[in-house]
């Protein structure tokens, strides 16, 4: 039994609260719950102490708990929690939290390759929803999340992906080529959209039964929004940061705009240079992968042939928006860019813009 003065029930109602946001896809709500029943029972067990009040160093013994669990923890194989007997359903004395198929006990369990990762985006996503709930008073995750926890990260590729200062100089160059040359502010909405908003081509794309209009962009609370409704898909509501305005009101300044649009615009967010309304996906990245290579030929003809910027001879609007991603890693949240990003995932997400950081 444990001492009534942990709250292993108030726990256990805010931990099934949490993973009730998460029932959608069952390999991300097992993911999920597996980490959470670590990280109660450990809180309660070894801890004695309420999951609401873990601090940073308790969080940072947790992911070496789970590096190499006590042998005791460490089952073979996934049966299941609970059976059922003639007493009725119970506790199923073979399951243990970790899983060690494979490994031949404590001594030498390995948790596989992101795991700890995994660990740290999970319980970071709990303990902001727990703060966002007034339940608890910080997110214990984040001043440990340093020092703890990182992947062997020895046979994975490095992904070389612009920095920050890169992507202010890439926009710097295209706001300057607009200047001289007006058909390049549709191409620098574009990717400052992409860098900015982590926005996909097909948010910005039309169809035949769909084209993306001016009144995407909605002003609601003194916040601006992007909103994505394409038929077929579940509609999507974007914040749209401050720094990316002046790109919105530039290009429609260019088309002959007011500079921030109207509720209910009908015109189309893009058209060609031409004036056929409406881009396809396809031209879409044309525009962004002509852009540039106009990019890299300016700055190649003022300082030269500079390798750092071959990349962007082949680079596309997926490697802008993953640039940009980690831009925003810097500033948000692992569950706030999850958003952005509209990303199923919490562990994937961290583990791919915040753990080599």
């Amino acid at each position: 039994m444990f001492s009534p003065s942990i709250g292993v029930e108030n726990d256990f109602l805010w931990g099934r609260q949490f993973l009730s946001r998460h029932t959608r896809f069952p390999g991300t709500y097992n993911s999920y719950r597996a980490i959470i029943e670590r990280l109660l029972l450990w809180s309660w067990i070894s801890e004695s102490k309420s999951v609401l009040t873990l601090n940073r160093s308790d969080f940072g013994r947790f992911c070496s708990f789970c590096e190499q669990p006590p042998e005791s923890w460490i089952g073979g194989g996934r049966p299941a929690r609970f059976v059922n007997t003639n007493s009725g359903r119970v506790q199923n004395d073979s399951w243990r939290p970790f899983d060690a198929s494979g490994q031949a006990g404590s001594d030498n369990y390995k948790p596989f390759t992101g795991t700890i990762r995994q660990v740290q985006s999970i319980s970071s996503s709990f303990f902001n929803f727990l703060h966002a709930n007034d339940a608890a008073a910080v997110n214990p995750v984040v001043m440990s999340r340093s020092k703890n926890g990182r992947a062997d990260k020895r046979h994975q590729p490095s992904r070389h992906l612009l920095t920050p200062e890169q992507i202010s100089t890439v926009i710097d160059v295209l706001e300057r080529l607009a200047v001289i040359d007006a058909t390049l502010e549709r191409p620098l909405f574009i990717v400052a959209a992409t860098v900015y908003m982590c926005l996909h081509g097909t948010d910005l794309a039309s169809t035949d039964s769909y084209c993306p209009t001016m009144s995407c962009f909605v002003m609601e609370e003194d916040n601006w929004w992007f909103i994505i409704d394409r038929p077929g898909s579940s509609p999507h509501k974007l914040s749209v940061p401050s720094h990316f305005l002046p790109y919105l009101k530039r290009y429609r300044i260019s088309r002959g705009l007011l500079p921030l649009p109207g509720r209910n615009e009908g015109e189309p967010l893009l058209h060609s240079n031409r004036g056929r309304l409406g881009l396809c996906e396809r031209h879409i990245r044309e525009v962004v992968s002509d852009a540039l290579k106009q990019v890299h030929s300016d700055i190649s003809e003022r300082e030269g042939n500079c390798a750092d910027w071959n990349m962007l001879l082949s680079s596309n609007m997926r490697f802008l928006k993953d640039s940009g991603a980690k831009m925003a890693a810097l500033t948000h949240s692992p569950s706030e860019l999850q958003r952005n990003l509209r990303s199923e995932s919490l562990a994937y997400t961290y583990g791919r813009y915040y753990a080599d950081s």
